[in-house]
């Protein structure tokens, strides 16, 4: 039982192409061999009559199993046993069967190379394939032969097909670029789970009723103790007005509306143009310092890919600053099954721009106002801010 792949074990001998007492010569298919990845033709490596098969259609063996006896014929039977044969004449021979024995690939190998006009052969002779040759190998050698790194590069980005590009010559990437225009190609990327998941959330987003709030935060205390960034200062004053304000600690959740007992905010991130929603649990019992330090926590990992989506569950509010790209005012999603959404936006005139998204099954208009007239409040406290600074 050969060897037909680098993870093969044990092959299944699929058919005989032979019987007991038949004629082979070198390069007939004697089998039909299933390896891990494929069904391949199994070839003889020498002229003679088949003495016995060894195993039954459908049956198994581990690679290096004896499966077929082959009595080979006197002629190559004398050269086999004779060794004091002509230096030449054995080199010439030893050459031969080697050129016979090495021209072995995979059946869909064989036509993909033909596509390519490949001489799979002639590059097995000169070790520039591997025995057997599978569709991988053929692949990596038209890609290493006719293309350039990043003409490569755009071939996988794009996911296109290889054998559509019938080359003779180096390709690089500026002629792999013309052909994705020539075809009008479409760049196609497999969405992650963190994808789905927002697109999932965004999809629910878009069948509540949600109406918004705009208004102004006076930002002169935020300026002043700016040892600490808005974000950070937005969301302990947030978690501290959600308190006295149930709806904004609450979802709604098939015929329940279920109310937690602390405040848990989710903070819009990105990188590389993908949104996460980290969340601060209980922030409601944290110092400004740790949320401080958990925000940069969190923006390392959404950097690093490390966030898992456990650290994405389980907030009521959400938190969305686009107010360091000059943005003056915004709306955004509601994510997940939160009550409502704060977004921030640029300082202007030593104000700053809130625009609250409520779920108005959760939140009745009369109630944001209050809302968002206490955050006003606390934003003018600045013995809160003191205290939370001197606490630190």
């Amino acid at each position: 039982m050969p060897q037909l792949s680098d993870s093969m074990d044990e092959g299944k001998l699929i058919k005989w192409m032979v019987s007991v007492n038949d004629k082979v010569s070198i390069g007939d298919v004697i089998a039909e061999v299933e390896s891990d990845k494929a069904i391949m033709e199994l070839q003889c490596f020498k002229n003679g009559v088949v003495k016995a098969l060894y195993i039954k259609e459908g049956e198994s063996a581990p690679v290096g199993t004896v499966i077929v006896d082959i009595t080979l014929d006197k002629e190559e039977s004398t050269h086999l046993e004779k060794h004091e044969v002509e230096e030449e004449c054995e080199e010439k021979r030893t050459k031969e069967e080697y050129s016979l024995v090495r021209a072995i690939a995979s059946p869909k190998a064989r036509l993909l190379a033909g596509s390519l006009k490949m001489n799979i052969q002639a590059l097995q002779d000169i070790d520039k394939l591997p025995v057997p040759s599978h569709v991988k190998d053929i692949v990596l050698y038209h890609k290493k032969r006719f293309f350039t790194l990043k003409a490569l590069s755009l071939i996988e980005e794009y996911s296109l097909d290889i054998s559509d590009f019938q080359v003779h010559t180096k390709q690089d990437s500026y002629a792999v670029l013309e052909y994705i225009k020539d075809k009008n190609i479409s760049r196609k990327q497999k969405i992650s789970s963190f994808q789905k998941a927002l697109i999932e959330n965004l999809d629910k987003s878009a069948l509540r009723a949600v109406y918004h709030i705009y208004d102004y935060i006076d930002a002169k205390y935020f300026e002043k103790y700016s040892a600490y960034g808005v974000t950070a200062w937005f969301v302990k004053i947030f978690a501290k007005c959600m308190m006295d304000f149930e709806g904004f600690r609450s979802s709604i959740k098939g015929d329940f509306i279920y109310t937690s007992v602390n405040a848990h905010i989710a903070i819009a991130m990105q990188v590389n143009r993908k949104l996460y929603m980290p969340v601060l649990k209980d922030v409601n019992h944290l110092s400004i310092k740790t949320i401080q330090d958990m925000l940069g926590e969190y923006k390392t990992k959404v950097e690093m890919s490390t966030l898992n989506l456990e650290e994405m569950k389980g907030s009521n509010f959400g938190l969305s600053n686009l107010g360091f790209t000059g943005i003056h005012r915004f709306d955004a999603m509601i994510n997940q099954d939160d009550s409502s959404i704060a977004a921030i936006g640029a300082s202007e005139a030593g104000r700053v721009s809130l625009t609250l998204s409520l779920d108005h099954r959760l939140i009745n208009g009369y109630e944001a106002a209050l809302f968002t007239q206490r955050v006003k409040e606390v934003c003018l406290e600045e013995e809160f801010f003191k205290e939370e600074v001197k606490n630190v």
